[in-house]
């Protein structure tokens, strides 16, 4: 069972999302960017409509964070498809929240590079206020798991440029829902699959056991230096198989369609467009 936002005439609403029948049940209350500290993650005392057929276009973002974190080189084949040496502590980056984007939105080339790539990620999503916290109080403050597809400008992938590669319209589709810890504890979101498909061809094919840093571990060693609140998202890291590991590099481009997928969690969709 996911919680899901989507969107009213009035604004968003959140539903009850049985992915299994492909259904979601809405339940009347609203979903804007506060909902995960006034809403019960339990779905039971939550009441719900009928079941309907779930409308991927009236998906939204199942959380509005202020702060998105992006861990580099957090999958050991991803290091080694890169020849890079797999880090003593986490490599983090800021991800500008202004790319925040449904998870079925299109996603425009950005106008100052033509080297658009693809990053499958396990996003954590943080439930509660934290900051200088024990791992008991990092791992209590796990709301739930997300989808999140972390586009980049490769060509500006250095440190003083990374913000810049990360950080366009619509580069962090988040979604389709979110799947709370008390359904899918850390342990089982340590042994997910994780695809991509370019096309229909497919591109990254990995699980979260390869993993360099664990969930716990990235939320205590971040908590240590910033503050991160409900909704924030922790984006852990991608595997191997990114357009920039391929020979050569193959880059997104207008009318290339990218499907993102971790098992339990659903799917996420992207076309490629011209940017406006």
């Amino acid at each position: 069972m996911g919680i899901a936002r989507l969107a009213t005439g009035r604004g968003s609403e959140l539903a009850l999302i049985d992915a299994a029948t492909g259904t979601w049940q809405r339940t009347g209350l609203s979903g804007d960017a506060s909902w995960l500290t006034r809403t019960p993650l339990d779905d039971a005392p939550i009441r719900a409509a009928r079941a309907e057929k779930i409308e991927h276009a009236l998906l939204l973002p199942p959380v509005v964070p202020q702060t998105i974190v992006g861990v580099g080189l957090n999958y050991r084949a991803h290091a080694a498809e890169q020849g890079l040496v797999l880090p003593t502590e986490p490599r983090i980056f800021l991800k500008n929240a202004r790319s925040l984007a449904a998870p079925f939105a299109d996603l425009p080339l950005h106008p100052a590079s033509p080297h658009l790539d693809y990053e499958a990620e396990l996003g954590i999503v943080i439930g509660r206020d934290i900051f200088d916290v024990t791992p008991a109080e990092a791992e209590a403050a796990i709301a739930g798991w997300v989808i999140m597809q972390d586009y980049t400008l490769r060509d500006l992938v250095r440190p003083e440029t990374l913000p810049l590669g990360k950080g366009g319209p619509a580069m962090a589709p988040l979604g389709p829902w979110l799947t709370p810890v008390s359904k899918l504890p850390i342990a089982h979101a340590c042994q997910l699959g994780v695809r991509c498909w370019v096309n229909g061809e497919l591109r990254q094919d990995a699980s979260t056991a390869d993993m360099h840093f664990g969930p716990v571990d990235l939320v205590h060693y971040i908590a240590r230096y910033i503050a991160l609140g409900p909704g924030d998202v922790i984006a852990t890291g991608s595997p191997g198989g990114s357009g920039v590991g391929l020979s050569p590099p193959r880059w997104l481009a207008p009318g290339d369609i990218v499907e993102t997928e971790i098992v339990s969690l659903g799917r996420l969709r992207q076309r490629v467009i011209e940017p406006e």
